[in-house]
């Protein structure tokens, strides 16, 4: 089974980008639109009060994710040392268990 590669993509499709020139379907490049006058139709004004409650719902969130990832590598982590302890004591009990029995005079 291959190997999973997360971080892999697969190649994609061809697809213009800002610089590129596209064409119509009759296969000649298109002249650039000039730009036309537009009305002054700028955003309103946020107010400082909307802002505000904007940024104290983006800091819940962002406090709120932050906290869940510490949670998930904090249990990451013990999991992880609680492997290695079991691995050391697989390793090193039955030495301890072959000592004790040569020295209550139980050689094999």
């Amino acid at each position: 089974m291959a190997p999973i590669r997360p971080f892999e993509t697969p190649p994609a499709p061809e697809i213009p980008v800002l610089e590129d020139v596209v064409n119509p379907g009759d296969g000649n490049p298109m002249p650039p639109v000039p730009p036309t006058a537009m009305p002054d139709r700028r955003k309103p004004k946020t107010s400082a009060i909307a802002k505000e409650i904007l940024s104290e719902m983006l800091s819940e969130r962002i406090a709120a994710l932050t906290d869940r990832l510490l949670r998930e590598a904090a249990a990451d982590m013990q999991a992880l040392l609680m492997d290695k302890v079991w691995e050391k004591l697989r390793a090193e009990i039955p030495a301890i268990v072959t000592a004790a029995l040569k020295e209550n005079g139980h050689e094999d």
